[in-house]
């Protein structure tokens, strides 16, 4: 089975790092550099092979929780794709508010490896 994740960050060096860790688990990565680009990547053939979206919560232009609102309005696969928020900001409270947007997960930055992997097999189901 083919595993993909979109890596949504406007940061070159997290998403270098990020997929550097997903590559060596043997995921396929997409990439986007700020919310209104993986609005797109996700509205286009591509989407289909998506599994999982890491989205980074602050990001210029449009930031995470705009394009997480965006994608849950849609119909059809991009609205059910399971989001996983990441941001170095995040308090116990954050997740419940996050859930209420439509994320599913939040991995902290510098991101866990171990943390990482676990979430993204969760909710792919792989």
């Amino acid at each position: 089975m083919d595993k993909c994740v979109l890596i949504v960050d406007d940061n070159d060096f997290n998403r270098e790092l990020v997929r550097d860790i997903l590559e060596d688990e043997d995921i396929t990565v997409y990439e986007a550099e700020d919310g209104s680009s993986a609005i797109e990547l996700l509205d286009s053939e591509q989407a289909g092979n998506i599994d999982v979206v890491l989205m980074d919560m602050r990001m210029p232009g449009m930031d995470g929780t705009e394009a997480t609102k965006i994608i849950r309005s849609k119909s059809g696969r991009c609205a059910e794709v399971p989001i996983i928020a990441m941001t170095a900001n995040a308090f116990e409270t954050d997740m419940a508010a996050l859930r209420e947007i439509g994320m599913n997960g939040l991995i902290t930055k510098p991101v866990d490896v171990e943390t990482l992997v676990e979430q993204i097999t969760k909710l792919a189901g792989w």
